[in-house]
């Protein structure tokens, strides 16, 4: 799941500001999170919130909830995401995306229809995703559409699936991340926490590597605008992901999801920060097809 690439030159923006300052003092890590510099092993996970999160591993759970998703045609969601960029001594951008999604399974196809808020201007975005293909269009109606295959980075980012928080945690149970799991009020939560790390870390842990994917697109307009940080330095300053189910049927209610990372620049330092949001709001039966203005 990934929040749309939001950002525009607000990266851009920042960097003239940054360029040519003098030397700050090391930055604390970001409130909220661990040391910045984090242990070369894993990190552990806090202890379990319930006594009971230990009688069953995340992927029992995991798989009675994808089978729960499953049987129904389609579903709706809510979803929401907030970005911002903030240099040392310089006020945060920041941009924000809410949106209604539909999804269906059989055939594969996505809509979704939101507001992109940034530097207080309000813009309409609407997307679908149907046979590999994306059609975007930004402006509400009248707007060009904009089409190019799901592989494309920038169409990509746009696209909000929430079911596939099912996959990601699945990814992470088989590859070893530990996942806590806890029980109480007729929930089940599955939760990922990494106190500190590396961007470089993504080539061993999964989530770490979902989070830079997620970042990529704000590095590569940093990358443009001449920041040098290797993978090395670039640190991660948290992560959290938390995926609720309902006890009963299984059913995905809702997914959180917050990460940082800070990028040295010249003395100074960039703090990049994510948060994204999912809720499941009801079955849906109807189907989704593309707009004859958006295919042509």
């Amino acid at each position: 799941m990934r929040i749309p690439s939001v950002w525009a030159a607000a990266g851009l923006a920042v960097l003239v500001a940054v360029s040519g300052c003098g030397t700050e003092p090391s930055p604390e890590p970001a409130a909220g999170s661990a040391s910045a510099s984090p242990p070369s092993s894993r990190t552990p996970s806090r202890t379990p919130d319930s006594p009971k999160a230990t009688e069953d591993g995340p992927a029992g759970p995991l798989a009675r909830a994808e089978a729960a998703m499953g049987a129904e045609a389609g579903w709706t969601f809510a979803v929401t995401g907030e970005e911002s960029l903030t240099q040392s001594g310089a006020p945060a951008s920041t941009a924000s995306y809410s949106a209604a999604v539909e999804r269906t399974d059989s055939p594969r196809a996505l809509h979704q229809k939101g507001t992109i808020l940034r530097k207080g201007r309000r813009t309409a975005e609407e997307l679908f995703a149907v046979d590999g293909t994306g059609y975007v269009r930004e402006g509400g109606s009248g707007a060009p559409w904009r089409k190019g295959p799901l592989t494309d980075p920038e169409i990509a980012a746009k696209v909000e699936d929430p079911l596939t928080v099912l996959d990601s945690f699945a990814d992470y149970a088989g590859r070893g991340e530990r996942i806590e799991v806890s029980r109480t009020g007729g929930e089940i939560r599955l939760r990922v926490r990494i106190s500190a790390g590396h961007l470089s870390d993504r080539t061993e842990r999964p989530a770490v590597a979902k989070a830079a994917r997620e970042f990529r697109p704000t590095l590569d307009k940093l990358r443009k605008a001449g920041v040098t940080a290797g993978e090395e330095r670039i640190v991660l300053t948290g992560l959290e992901e938390t995926l609720v189910l309902d006890a009963r049927t299984h059913r995905m209610t809702s997914y959180r999801s917050s990460f940082g990372f800070a990028v040295p620049h010249e003395g100074r330092q960039l703090r990049y920060e994510q948060r994204l949001g999912a809720d499941t709001r009801s079955p849906f039966a109807g189907r989704i097809e593309v707009p004859v203005a958006a295919s042509s």
